[in-house]
């Protein structure tokens, strides 16, 4: 979904929530004065209706008046100031009119206006703690100020219900973020798999026609590096393309591989100590150093052993693509509690910067010159076909440090 379709969304929504708060708003604060100074007065009281002074009246010229500014403000589209316009004003209209009324006679204060249940209990519809904290806090100041002004402490009991009003308002307004927080994981998860599945279709219906030619090349390579030894130096250079182009073509087909259900016992000593003997001589070549500390008796584990190997291979190669100047690259591998074994690649790379932290795992995102942004993401499919996860942690100019969990049975 694109950036314009999710900010037209979200207006749209806020506009909702808006409609939803100023409509129950209004309708509320009819309802709740109809009720105190007419209905009740004239049935249960048997006195007089009506506001004791003009000041009530003037409340419904000034929420009147928001009317036309709050549809400017819809049109130019400033939701978000409509809600503070009505909360602000009604705020302080009610701390003038409360002083005014209630200054000769505290006793006769009431414990607050319907209204206020509206203001803080449908606050959280907006999704928004900044909104909700501006709610809570100028409802219980609002109480303060005019306990001040009337020099009572009636007000207390209007000030405790507020609190107890927005812990469940605040209850609320948690429920909903989490919603929509993993409603929003499951929608990323969602495209992310059907991305994946797209290109591992993609992959697996042109893979035959890639492969074949690829054999055929690499054999007629190998023939001509015979024929010709002056040459071999560019022959082995065609070699090595054909490879690249034929793990290229094998990442893709992993993505669109449905998971694995056969797994087998291995020790995952044997399996790093083979990795490590492969990939020992690209890290010379680069001053770099490979060092390993293993656990003598880690359990054996369920897994794919080749799929694995390229795992490590990946994030072996990565950090030695990340050390440019030669440096240490760390490999510890120990046994966890919930019967799981945690293996960790530590280099003193370049590091990641957290924009790109963000991307790392997004197919075909790469920061290298010649990468293909595959290797990563097989490596997170391969490690969550194994019930797993992995985390990156990384800090610029001083090293990443990825982080493999694994159980050790399916």
């Amino acid at each position: 979904m694109g950036k314009k379709n999710i900010n037209f969304l979200l207006i749209h929504e806020e506009k909702r929530a808006l409609k939803i708060y100023i409509t129950s708003f209004y309708i509320t604060y009819v309802l709740s004065d109809f009720i105190y100074y007419f209905f009740y007065p004239k049935y249960i009281l048997k006195t007089a209706i009506g506001y004791p002074n003009a000041i009530g009246y003037w409340g419904y010229l000034i929420f009147i008046g928001l009317i036309p500014i709050a549809y400017f403000l819809a049109k130019i589209d400033k939701l978000s100031a409509i809600k503070y316009m009505y909360l602000l004003s009604y705020i302080i209209f009610s701390i003038i009119s409360d002083a005014v009324l209630f200054a000769d006679n505290p006793s006769s204060f009431n414990s607050g206006n319907a209204v206020e249940l509206i203001l803080v209990l449908f606050s959280p519809i907006f999704i928004n703690k900044q909104f909700y904290w501006v709610v809570t806090l100028g409802s219980i100041l609002r109480y303060l100020l005019v306990g001040i002004m009337i020099k009572s402490g009636v007000v207390l009991i209007p000030i405790v219900l507020i609190i107890i009003l927005s812990a469940i308002s605040y209850i609320l307004l948690r429920r909903f973020s989490s919603y929509i927080h993993a409603l929003h994981n499951s929608h990323e998860d969602l495209r992310q798999m059907e991305k994946l599945a797209y290109i591992g279709q993609i992959a697996a219906t042109i893979s035959h026609e890639i492969k074949n030619p690829l054999a055929s090349l690499k054999g007629f390579t190998q023939l001509q590096r015979e024929k010709h030894p002056s040459d071999q130096h560019y022959y082995l250079i065609m070699e090595q393309e054909i490879v690249r182009i034929n793990s290229i073509v094998n990442d893709l087909l992993i993505l669109g591989k449905p998971k694995s259900t056969h797994f087998e016992k291995h020790n995952v000593r044997d399996i790093l100590t083979y990795v490590l003997s492969i990939t020992q001589l690209l890290a010379l070549k680069k001053k770099i150093k490979l060092s390993s500390e293993m656990e003598e008796d880690l359990p054996l584990i369920e897994c794919d052993e080749n799929q694995l190997k390229q795992v490590f291979i990946n994030l072996i190669k990565n950090g030695i693509d990340s050390m440019q100047d030669g440096g240490n690259l760390r490999i510890l591998s120990k046994f966890c509690s919930n019967n799981q074994v945690s293996i960790s690649f530590s280099d003193q790379g370049c590091g990641i910067d957290q924009s790109d932290l963000d991307n790392l795992f997004k197919p075909f995102y790469t920061t290298k010159e010649d990468g293909t942004g595959l290797g990563l993401i097989v490596t997170k499919k391969i490690i969550e076909d194994h019930q797993g996860f992995i985390n990156v942690e990384s800090e610029l100019n001083i090293g990443t440090r990825i982080d493999i969990i694994l159980p050790i049975s399916q």
